[in-house]
C-alpha cells in the first residue's frame, strides 16, 4: 500500500570505508518496505559526534551504507502487514534506530542503512507517535540525543524528582544541553563543564548554577571548593574522567562509609580511562556506562519537549551541508544540535 507517490531514486550521504568524509550519492535507490515494514519520507536529521567517530575508521566498520541515526518522518508506503489505521499515513514519528534484534554495530547508520537521506525503513515497533508542540527539530533529537540523555539522566543516573543531588555535566553540546534541561527538571543542583563560551553561557541559560572552562574547574576542585553527587560525561575523555573522580571525591575524614556516588560515562571515544581502585572504593564512587534509551523513554522526552519543560537548541543546514557540519563537529564548533532537513 502506498499513499504518496515516490520517486525511485534520492539523495543520500554514506559512510564508504576508508574515506574521512561520506560519500554523496544523488541516485541512490529508495528502499522498498518488506511485509512488516514502512518507508518513512525523512523531514529532519540529525548529526551525532559518533558519526565523527565512525568516519576516523574507529569502528572498524567495513563496507559501505547510509549513515545516521537519528531522524524523524511520515509513513508514505506499507508492507502488507503493517496496518495504516496504527501507523498513520502522514502523522509524523520520531523514529529509533535500535531494536533488540538487531546488534549494534549492525544498526542503522552504525553498519546499516541510516538517516542521511530523504527515506529510510522502519519496523512499526521503531516508531513513536510525536506530540503537539514538539517541532521537527525536538522531533527528531528525542530520535537518539532525548532518548540518550534522558536515559542517562533519569535512570542511570537516577535523578527522578525524589531528591535534589549536585550533577556535573560535561559537554553541553547536542545530548548535554538536554541533560541540562532534564537534571533540572528532575530537581537537580546542575553545574557544567565546556571548553566552548557559549556552550557555558547556554548551560546558564537553561539553569546550570556555574558553568566552567576546564581550567576553572580544575581550580575549584584543588581548592576543594566543588563536590558534587553526580557525574554525567558527554565527552568520555581520559581528563574529564579525571575530573569527574575529583568532583565526586569524598573527605577521607569523613566517619563511616560515604554516601553513594555515580560517574555516568555516556560519551563515546577512544581514550583509555585510569581507576584506581582504592581511590573508587574509598569514595564509594560507582562507574555506570549508559548507552541509548527505551521505547518509554523516547515518549518521555517527548512529553517533555511538549510541554516545553525541555527545549532542543541548535539550527538546521540542507543534507548536502553534511559534510561542511560533520567538519564543523570535529573542531568543536556545533553549539546544540544540528539537523539536516532533506
Amino acid at each position: 500500500m502506498s499513499t504518496t507517490h515516490i520517486r525511485s531514486n534520492m539523495t543520500a550521504a554514506l559512510y564508504d570505508s576508508g574515506n574521512t568524509d561520506v560519500v554523496i550519492d544523488r541516485s541512490h535507490p529508495v528502499p522498498q518496505p518488506e511485509d512488516n515494514q514502512v518507508v518513512i519520507k525523512i523531514a529532519a536529521t540529525g548529526v551525532c559526534h559518533s558519526d565523527v567517530l565512525w568516519l576516523s575508521g574507529a569502528a572498524l566498520s567495513p563496507g559501505s551504507y547510509i549513515l545516521g541515526h537519528e531522524c524523524c518522518g511520515v509513513p508514505v508506503k506499507y508492507g502488507k502487514y503493517v496496518d495504516p489505521k496504527k501507523i498513520v499515513p502522514g502523522k509524523l514519528y520520531t523514529w529509533r534506530a535500535f531494536s533488540p534484534c538487531v546488534s549494534i554495530l549492525k544498526a542503522p547508520g552504525l553498519g546499516g542503512d541510516g538517516a542521511y537521506a530523504e527515506y529510510i525503513l522502519a519496523t512499526p515497533e521503531q516508531l513513536v507517535p510525536v506530540p503537539e508542540n514538539v517541532t521537527l527539530e525536538e522531533a527528531s533529537m528525542a530520535s537518539d540525543a532525548g532518548t540518550t540523555a534522558y536515559n542517562a539522566v533519569h535512570n542511570t543516573a537516577g535523578i527522578n524528582g525524589t531528591s535534589n543531588p549536585k550533577v556535573l555535566i560535561f559537554g553541553i553540546g547536542g545530548l548535554g544541553h538536554l541533560a541540562v534541561q532534564i537534571a533540572k527538571y528532575y530537581g537537580a543542583i546542575v553545574y557544567a563543564v565546556d571548553i566552548k563560551p557559549e556552550a557555558r553561557k547556554l548551560a546558564l541559560e537553561l539553569g546550570a548554577v556555574e558553568a566552567f572552562d576546564l581550567l576553572t574547574l580544575s581550580q575549584r576542585l584543588a581548592n576543594k571548593t566543588l563536590s558534587v553527587d553526580i557525574t554525567i560525561d558527554f565527552v568520555a575523555s581520559s581528563q574529564t574522567f579525571g575530573f569527574a573522580t575529583s568532583a565526586l571525591a569524598a573527605d577521607p575524614s569523613t566517619p563511616g562509609i560515604p554516601s553513594v556516588k555515580k560517574l555516568v560515562v555516556v560519551g563515546v571515544s577512544e581514550e583509555t580511562m585510569a581507576v584506581n581502585p582504592f581511590n573508587f572504593l574509598l569514595s564509594n564512587i560507582h562507574i555506570l556506562f549508559s548507552l541509548y534509551g527505551s521505547y518509554e523513554d523516547t515518549i518521555a522526552i517527548l512529553d517533555l519537549f511538549s510541554k516545553g519543560a525541555v527545549r532542543g537548541h541548535g539550527r538546521t543546514k540542507g543534507l548536502l551541508d553534511v559534510n561542511e557540519v560533520l567538519d564543523e563537529l570535529r573542531a568543536y564548533e556545533v553549539k546544540g544540535r544540528t539537523v539536516l532537513i532533506p
